[in-house]
């Protein structure tokens, strides 16, 4: 019984994390309403379960890049109370390992629903 109270624990904590983040960082809650926008449209393109996996990795590695991010940004303002260079640069590459995963997730978005968008939409017009 411990062991799950101790699990309990740890999860809270978890979960505590992503609250803050959401509540706290504009940039997290820009991604997560765009995963949500790419879950709704996998739905309505009825992608199989290949397309599933690669779009729930390309949303995680995301998100997961955007919580490093916001824990640097903390640690940051915790550490450096005056302007300093290097805090600076360190900043700039968490924010760049988050623009580069955002953009390897939009590249397989594109990969996936692009085809689906043309066609929907020359189906549309055509």
């Amino acid at each position: 019984m411990r062991f799950f109270r101790h699990l309990f624990k740890k999860f809270s904590y978890a979960f505590r994390g992503m609250g803050r983040a959401f509540r706290t960082d504009n940039s997290f809650k820009y991604h997560f309403a765009f995963s949500v926008l790419v879950v709704v449209l996998g739905f309505v393109f009825n992608l199989s379960m290949l397309e599933w996996v690669e779009i729930t990795f390309a949303i995680g590695l995301v998100v997961i890049s955007e919580l490093f991010n916001t824990a640097i940004e903390y640690l940051v303002r915790i550490l450096i109370k005056e302007h300093h260079q290097e805090a600076g640069l360190l900043l700039d590459i968490s924010a760049g390992a988050v623009l580069f995963a955002a953009f390897v997730a939009l590249v397989i978005g594109l990969i996936i629903f692009g085809p689906r968008v043309v066609k929907f939409v020359s189906d549309l017009f055509g």
